[in-house]
C-alpha cells in the first residue's frame, strides 16, 4: 500500500510540476541559420545548382555539414565565437574537385527567448573574406543581401560560380 502511494505521488507530482512554458514549442523561433544561394556567374539573377557540394568545418576534424547538389543551403554560424570558417567543396570526390574557403565574421546579440527555449543568438555586421587566397576559385564573386541574421525567410549571401 505504501509503494502504490509512493508511486502515485511521483506520477501526481510529475504532472502538476511541469506548466506549458516548460516546453519550447517548436514554432518559437530559435537561433537562425545562414542562408546562402547560388547564382550563375553568365546570368545573375538565376539560380544555379553547385554538382557534387560538400562543405565541411576547417577544424581539426573537419566536420562535413552538408553534402548534396544545392542552389541553396542553411549553416550554422557559431555562437561561441565571432566568426565561423567553412571549406565549401565543388564536385566532391572527383578529378575536377575544387575548393574556397570562407571565414564568416560577426557581432553575436544574445536574445532571450522563454523560460523554456532559454536564449537564441542572432548576429549583425556580418562580413565574408575569402581564407585561401591564391589558389584556383568556383566561387568567382559573393554578395551580401542582408548583413543581420535574425530570421530564415531570405538569403543572407548570394555565390556568384
Amino acid at each position: 500500500m505504501v509503494r502504490k502511494f509512493i508511486v502515485f505521488t511521483f506520477i501526481l507530482a510529475t504532472f502538476l510540476g511541469c506548466s506549458k512554458d516548460d516546453i519550447c514549442a517548436e514554432d518559437t523561433p530559435t537561433t537562425p541559420l545562414l542562408i546562402i544561394t547560388f547564382n550563375d556567374i553568365a546570368n545573375p539573377t538565376a539560380r544555379k545548382t553547385v554538382p557534387g557540394l560538400v562543405i565541411r568545418t576547417t577544424d581539426v576534424n573537419q566536420t562535413v555539414v552538408i553534402s548534396s547538389a544545392s542552389d541553396s543551403i542553411a549553416l550554422p554560424l557559431r555562437t561561441g565565437a565571432n566568426s565561423t570558417r567553412y571549406e565549401f567543396i565543388m564536385n566532391n570526390g572527383t578529378t575536377d574537385q575544387i575548393s574556397d574557403a570562407y571565414t564568416f565574421a560577426y557581432l553575436r546579440n544574445d536574445v532571450y527567448v522563454n523560460r523554456a527555449c532559454g536564449f537564441k543568438t542572432t548576429y549583425t555586421n556580418l562580413s565574408v573574406t575569402e581564407s585561401d587566397t591564391g589558389t584556383p576559385d568556383w566561387i568567382l564573386n559573393l554578395t551580401i543581401n542582408n548583413e543581420t541574421v535574425e530570421n530564415e525567410t531570405a538569403a543572407h549571401l548570394t555565390f556568384f560560380h
